[in-house]
């Protein structure tokens, strides 16, 4: 494994994984990743805000953060995925398995299998088809719910589908 610039890196990889902060995400995504043509863009950022009230979801132009990251990439295959998953749960995949769905949402099947297989190599995690972009604001706005349960119940909530 090598570092380098996020230029250098995307550019280098098969699949690219979005996660830029918010305020971030339209004005790096066309800078950070002009070499990703062709390739499955993954991303998992989140329009969130927080207030005194707790967290929100910010409204995006283009209807969600993924929409706009399809927009901003035109000639990449945009997939929304990992939208909903803990850091902290992601930190300790070495531990126990736990389990929990990542939901996917992408117009090109061939991304979308991709990433639902990558999702599957995780312990105890499945990709689950969740529609087109145009649904990705559903998907997107789903983790500002489990962030108000985490925060309550001071838990570390995660979706599972039942039945699929």
């Amino acid at each position: 494994m090598q570092g380098g610039s996020n230029v250098d890196v995307a550019g280098g990889a098969t699949v690219v994984i979005i996660a830029f902060p918010f305020g971030r995400h339209a004005p790096r995504c066309p800078t950070s990743l002009p070499r990703s043509r062709g390739k499955v863009v993954i991303d998992c950022v989140v329009p969130m805000g927080f207030d005194e009230f707790g967290a929100y979801v910010l409204d995006t132009e283009e209807g969600s953060v993924t929409q706009q990251a399809a927009a901003l990439l035109p000639d990449s295959h945009v997939v929304g995925a990992f939208h909903h998953l803990s850091g902290v749960l992601l930190e300790g995949l070495a531990g126990p398995t736990w389990t929990g769905d990542v939901m996917v949402v992408c117009d090109v099947r061939e991304a979308t299998d991709l990433e639902q297989a990558l999702a599957g190599r995780l312990p105890g995690m499945r990709g689950i088809y969740a529609d087109r972009l145009r649904n990705a604001r559903q998907v997107e706005a789903l983790t500002i719910n489990l962030v108000s349960v985490n925060r309550r119940h001071k838990a570390h909530a995660r979706v599972r589908v039942a039945d699929v």
